[in-house]
């Protein structure tokens, strides 16, 4: 099927509020995003890289538009409104007629020239009058404006002794007479940009646009290659290419990765300055990515994390008198603070003491699913901070360590008339579910990638007594059934919240190969929570769902309950956080309905529903590993796995006999666990026998 979202509801969001709901392309940095003006449609362009980086408090500072242009459209076309969101093609085609007249625009974004390209048509008795673009008006914005040859050049630049960095975006704007209509293309460059001559767009033409249409789609056609979804229900598999495209049109520069709204910015003051939020917003859109095989789009999730670090080890050394590193709830690209408060510190940090550590689960799913030492040798002495900062915080009683004044929930220090005596219970909580999990997990990942890079060996043994000798997770009794708590010592319980299921997902310290009563208390914990609605964090509760084996059938219905009350037409979704993370809700969930390998073992179709045809290729399992299968009428087929790194691997047999080829070699098992040591590039194949 092809993967096109339909819009024919007209944009009511885009400029004017953080999250738009216009159509969406783009090549990973630059964005464009439709909206509407008076007299017919707007194109918003924006650019991951465009920052006022401004600290102090200031309301102005965060991610900002570079601007638009607008296109007349006579009312009664614009008002028969027809867009396709193409994300096989990464494409936006509009029609806007009646019977008789049309106005037609085909819209991309070069991954080669960093371009804009519009190209319109409209039928004769239409009047054409050429769009001209918009800088974003914005506070503390210098502006410049030129023209040469037909080309008319701007240049908008954010600088001054109070701003963390100076960022300056220089844009070229040229139309293009055609015999097929007109061709609008626009160049962008910034300062963090390798340098290009704008002008050279001068010299482009119809043939111009023409390859970089066909490189484009060339470039799209092989991110697809990837790896593949496809269902007999419509519904998931279009969701599932969804996530894909979504992401893949935000994060693709390496040193300015997505925040809470994209690269979709449309409006001058976005929602907590398109931040970070390293409580899980941030880490959340990029969930499904390396399930999914497009780990690329996980290279720039490190950069602002890393730039991070000398801030974080004043911040732990100053506030805490720890060592290591002690990170805030929001952080901007290049070190910035989207939330300086020197007067109450806690204001950055809401009594939270995990952020840090929460950074990491993208950087441990990446190397679990790759085990490239290159990347642990990149992540490393950022995970050595991490440690540090933890080896000194734990409490040790009685050989158990205990996690003390770390928040569960945000402590609101930003609300009017917040009296710091009414948390006082809160900022003194012990062992949250949250910072357990984010603990155990991490400290089993550091002393996996210590041992592939034969370094600290004498540090192991510390780290290993932290995994064994961690508080467990503390329960108590809710409507007369044993659930989670959400700490050992304080909160108990929060009905308007998923952070009683985290420790499980992302932190995978829960799972089908759990003990039973343990899932038992998971499964109890979610249904009592019941956050299938969740205006926040969907992009954990339904992969968690997964992860703990609930009925598919109800998994799949309750996750279209959730996209009907809060996707837009463009597939975004209109949540109380940011507008990018539960983007992976589809691609995460259904990536874990058909495989999960987070255990040690490899399970296929462990929580799907067999009245639905499915099939994958080359999903990505832990161990480094690409897999493919499928299933038809409730029979699993078409299994094929392929070793990259030659690493030991374990399957649970998805048969009563089956018959394993691997190597030349044939053989029958009725074993419930098929193991195995692969060989780099080798490829082993599972059927029925």
């Amino acid at each position: 099927m092809k993967h096109t979202a339909i819009i024919r509801e007209r944009p009511k969001r885009s400029g004017k509020h953080s999250t738009p709901d216009g159509a969406i392309c783009g090549n990973g940095d630059i964005g464009v995003i439709l909206g509407e003006h008076k007299n017919g449609m707007t194109c918003h362009i924006s650019k991951a890289d465009f920052w006022l980086a401004g600290e102090d408090g200031q309301s102005d500072g965060g991610i900002k538009p570079v601007g638009m242009l607008n296109f007349d459209i006579p009312h009664r076309l614009y008002e028969n409104y027809y867009v396709e969101q193409r994300m096989d093609e990464g494409e936006i085609f509009c029609r806007f007629s009646d019977v008789k007249d049309y106005a037609e625009f085909l819209i991309f974004v070069s991954h080669k020239t960093r371009c804009v390209w519009i190209k319109s048509e409209f039928s004769e008795n239409i009047p054409f009058k050429l769009p001209e673009f918009i800088p974003a008006d914005i506070k503390g914005e210098s502006l410049e404006k030129d023209e040469s040859d037909g080309v008319l050049f701007y240049k908008m630049k954010f600088s001054g002794d109070n701003l963390v960095f100076d960022t300056e975006m220089n844009v070229a704007v040229r139309n293009i007479d055609s015999d097929r209509g007109n061709l609008c293309v626009i160049s962008l460059d910034s300062s963090f940009d390798k340098k290009s001559d704008l002008s050279r767009i001068k010299e482009y033409n119809e043939e111009t646009y023409d390859r970089e249409r066909d490189d484009n789609r060339a470039w799209w056609k092989k991110f697809y290659e990837k790896s593949s979804f496809t269902s007999s229900d419509e519904f998931l598999e279009m969701n599932w290419y969804a996530s894909q495209y979504l992401l893949a049109v935000c994060a693709l520069n390496t040193d300015f990765p997505p925040g809470l709204y994209g690269n979709f910015i449309t409006v001058n003051r976005v929602n907590w300055k398109g931040d970070y939020h390293l409580n899980y917003n941030y880490q959340g859109s990029f969930y499904g990515a390396c399930s999914s095989n497009h780990t690329e789009l996980t290279d720039c999730y490190s950069a602002p994390i890393f730039d991070m670090r000398e801030r974080g080890r004043q911040f732990a050394e100053r506030f805490l008198n720890q060592h290591g590193v002690f990170y805030p709830v929001g952080i901007g690209p290049k070190g910035m603070l989207t939330e300086r408060c020197d007067d109450v510190w806690e204001k950055m940090f809401l009594g939270q003491r995990s952020n840090a550590i929460h950074s990491t689960d993208i950087m441990i799913m990446r190397w679990y699913a790759t085990y490239d030492k290159e990347y642990a040798q990149k992540i490393y002495p950022f995970f050595l901070d991490v440690a540090a900062f933890w080896e000194g915080y734990l409490v040790n009683r009685d050989g158990i360590y205990n996690v003390v004044g770390d928040a569960v929930h945000e402590i609101p220090y930003y609300k009017d008339g917040f009296d710091p005596k009414e948390y006082d219970e809160k900022i003194h909580e012990e062992n949250n579910l949250l910072s357990l999990g984010l603990l155990r997990m991490f400290f089993k990942c550091l002393i996996d990638i210590s041992r592939e890079l034969d370094c600290d060996s004498e540090r192991r043994e510390n780290w290993q007594d932290i995994v064994d000798n961690l508080h467990e997770f503390p329960t108590f009794e809710k409507n007369g059934k044993e659930v989670f708590r959400y700490t050992s010592k304080g909160t108990d319980w929060n009905d308007s919240n998923g952070l009683c299921i985290q420790h499980i997902y992302p932190c995978g310290q829960i799972g089908l190969s759990s003990d039973s009563k343990v899932l038992e208390i998971s499964r109890n914990t979610f249904f009592t929570n019941d956050r299938w609605d969740d205006g926040n964090a969907g992009c954990s509760i339904f992969p968690c769902s997964a992860r703990i084996g609930l009925d598919p059938k109800l998994i799949i219905k309750r996750m279209k309950q959730n996209f009907d009350k809060f996707q837009l037409p463009n597939m975004l979704f209109l949540h109380g956080g940011g507008c990018l993370e539960n983007s992976s809700i589809a691609c995460t969930t259904l990536n874990e309905m058909v495989l999960q390998s987070y255990e040690g073992i490899i399970r296929f179709f462990p929580v799907w529903d067999r009245d639905i045809d499915c099939s994958f290729r080359d999903l990505r399992a832990d161990g480094a590993f690409l897999v493919s299968a499928s299933i038809k009428d409730g029979k699993i087929d078409g299994i094929k796995i392929l070793s990259e790194k030659g690493r030991k691997i374990r399957i649970e047999n998805p048969f009563e006999r089956a018959e394993v080829s691997a190597g030349g070699n044939t053989f029958v098992t009725d074993e419930r666990v098929i193991e195995s040591q692969t060989g780099v590039g080798s490829v082993i194949y599972i059927k029925e026998k």
